[in-house]
């Protein structure tokens, strides 16, 4: 996997909107955490996903679209062939 960027809590504001794919990665080890897709207009969800607890996931995404997450969850932009 090749690493573009350094990590970044989901929480708060949409993040990634300008990556192609994210390594998401949930640092809780015990509970499960939930990352939400937003749209391009950042004004709605277009799906979620679970992270299972001490693990992670890529996640790739059409440009303009962004993640949020609980603040357990970190986010690093990666090369958009990483996990395919």
């Amino acid at each position: 996997m090749k690493i573009l960027g350094t990590a970044a809590a989901l929480s708060g504001t949409t993040q990634f909107t300008s990556s192609t794919a994210v390594w998401v990665a949930n640092t809780d080890a015990t509970t499960h955490k939930t990352v939400t897709l937003r749209n391009v207009d950042d004004d709605a969800n277009l799906g979620t996903l679970v992270v299972p607890a001490s693990s992670g996931v890529v996640v790739h995404l059409e440009p303009g679209q962004g993640l949020r997450g609980d603040a357990a969850l970190t986010g690093t932009q990666v090369d958009a062939n990483s996990g395919r």
